[in-house]
């Protein structure tokens, strides 16, 4: 009896370890593009009243990361 549980918990150890390493490649994130959209970047904190910038960097006002935000959102 005690063999058998001991087994089973292996294998379901070693299914969990197989399944949680599988590579998940179709995530997106966020800030990556559309194909055919193009991104500008904006302080989180919206320190300049919504203006944008064509390239990553820091705000200068706050020094916080730009975010990405899609063209029509920008808008």
């Amino acid at each position: 009896m005690k063999k058998s549980i001991l087994i089973f918990a292996l294998l379901l150890g070693m299914s969990m370890i197989v399944f949680s390493c599988k590579n998940n490649d179709k995530q997106t994130s966020e800030t990556e593009t559309i194909e055919g959209q193009h991104d500008h970047y904006k302080c989180p904190m919206d320190c300049e009243n919504g203006k944008t910038y064509e390239e990553e960097g820091k705000c200068p006002v706050c020094k916080m990361d730009l975010q990405a935000v899609k063209e029509e959102d920008s808008l």
